[in-house]
């Protein structure tokens, strides 16, 4: 019989320290006697358990009477669903489930069907239900701002950074947009807006006003990932992430986010790392495919 450990981090950025304390806490280290271990790193938690590359390998290995462990039970699953899924396939499979810390810690195999079920089901609910009861302040005050008016989000980056005024020196001294965004490490579109009225397109004539529709932008599961784990984003564009629909495309994902074009591009600005010299090529082209799309969709807004 062996221990199947499981571990899962959303972004490349995050850490694993955590998971290995709890783990190493039991013994359950790599090398250890009858310990295998499996991971999914960037792998975000909205693709079911059983869906992910990681688990894949794990479920290849395990044999009857293994036990499948986890530091917590977010590194596995995140809702109700997810859980009796991986309950299930665990039963089937003859597999014991044992997470290390939180309220089921203390469950030998939470896979065992007796009184377990009742237990994990109160608590995964109460838990899915007390996120639910924290989100919906948000979303009403995010209502109540919008009808009365108001645009939310960040501050443009180049505002952030101070930089505003040296954007502006130095496009009018003939650098190019794109030059000034590789320079500075932001988006061309940061650079656009802190640029626009010396853009050749700019007229002073009154551009009449018009209700501005929101779009729907299918975001690649990179820049997704990357974007549920930035801290400092705003409400709005925190809840316009929550109110996404996933949709599965093989081993990934995309997020189809319905918002207004100011959220999207506020988005868009804070997956600008992804399109550095530095980062991985699959980052840049996912980032690159979501401002194209988000052009796009931008375009065809204002066609209407």
């Amino acid at each position: 019989m062996a221990d199947l450990v499981y571990m899962r981090v959303s972004t490349d950025e995050q850490s694993t320290q955590r998971q290995t304390h709890l783990l190493a806490a039991a013994g359950l280290t790599p090398g250890a006697d009858g310990v295998r271990i499996f991971s999914d790193p960037a792998t975000s938690s909205k693709i079911p358990a059983l869906e992910r590359a990681g688990f894949h390998e794990l479920a290849r290995f395990a044999r009857e009477g293994d036990t499948l462990t986890v530091s917590e039970l977010y590194r596995l699953c995140r809702n109700l669903a997810d859980i009796l899924a991986v309950r299930t396939w665990c039963r089937q499979h003859h597999v014991q489930l044992r997470v290390l810390s939180g309220a089921l810690s203390n469950i030998v195999d939470l896979a065992a069907a007796d009184a377990t079920t009742m237990l994990v089901n109160v608590i995964v609910s109460v838990g899915q239900f007390q996120r639910d009861l924290q989100n919906e302040p948000t979303r009403q005050g995010l209502a109540a701002a919008w009808a009365a008016g108001k645009t939310s989000g960040r501050r443009p980056r180049h505002t952030q950074l101070g930089i505003t005024d040296q954007i502006r020196h130095a496009y009018r001294n003939g650098a190019s947009i794109a030059a000034l965004a590789r320079e500075h490490r932001i988006s061309r579109d940061a650079i656009r807006t802190a640029i626009a009225d010396l853009l050749p397109h700019r007229t002073d004539r009154p551009i009449p006003a018009t209700t501005v529709q929101a779009i729907r932008v299918e975001i690649p599961g990179k820049v997704a990932d990357h974007l549920t784990s930035t801290a400092d984003l705003g409400e709005a564009e925190r809840h316009a992430l929550h109110r996404g629909r996933t949709v599965r495309r093989g081993q990934g994902y995309s997020l189809h986010v319905t918002a207004l074009p100011d959220i999207h591009q506020t988005l868009l600005a804070a997956a600008a790392t992804l399109d550095t010299d530095g980062a991985p090529s699959a980052d840049r082209k996912a980032y690159r495919i979501y401002a194209n799309r988000l052009n796009a969709s931008t375009l065809i807004s204002h066609i209407r």
